[in-house]
């Protein structure tokens, strides 16, 4: 495997408290070479700074339907990432989904995403914005109303 440049730098940059809550978001479009590579570096960065694997989740901001690539991605991290929970985005779950913002001139609905990256300190982005958002929304945001660096409040993209 190739070391992806600026990766670890901006990993080792970032500020880890071990109290403090990590939500990982892989996106499928970056493929299981590049998410294991990815999921190393965060598996180190996070371990260096001793953030204890309960309070780390790995989230596939995938359809609730996945296919091969996907399956890949879970396979590969699923090696790579050790006890840490690794679940897949349930767009249609209530239980799953945290209210983020009403879109301007909308009376009902608002954006909805993923209750684990929503309530996490530290939030690492895996892959583009516009591939993650519209899959750790609600399966009813249009993706007309999301704006995906916004919404998703990352505190790192990779």
């Amino acid at each position: 495997m190739t070391d992806e440049p600026g990766a670890e730098h901006l990993l080792a940059m970032l500020e880890i408290a071990r109290h403090q809550r990590v939500a990982i978001a892989v996106s499928p479009a970056i493929g299981p070479e590049r998410a294991a590579q990815l999921a190393e570096q965060i598996t180190a960065r996070l371990d260096q700074a001793g953030v204890p694997p309960q309070r780390r989740s790995w989230i596939i901001a995938a359809a609730d339907n996945p296919d091969a690539e996907t399956i890949a991605i879970i396979s590969a991290l699923s090696g790579t990432i050790g006890p840490a929970p690794l679940t897949l985005h349930d767009p249609r779950d209530p239980d799953q989904l945290i209210f983020r913002r009403r879109p301007p001139n909308q009376r009902r609905g608002g954006v909805y995403l993923n209750a684990q990256w929503m309530q996490s300190n530290i939030r690492i982005a895996c892959g583009a914005p516009a591939d993650l958002a519209p899959h750790l929304a609600a399966w009813f945001n249009n993706p007309a109303t999301l704006n995906p660096a916004n919404d998703l409040d990352a505190t790192l993209m990779l």
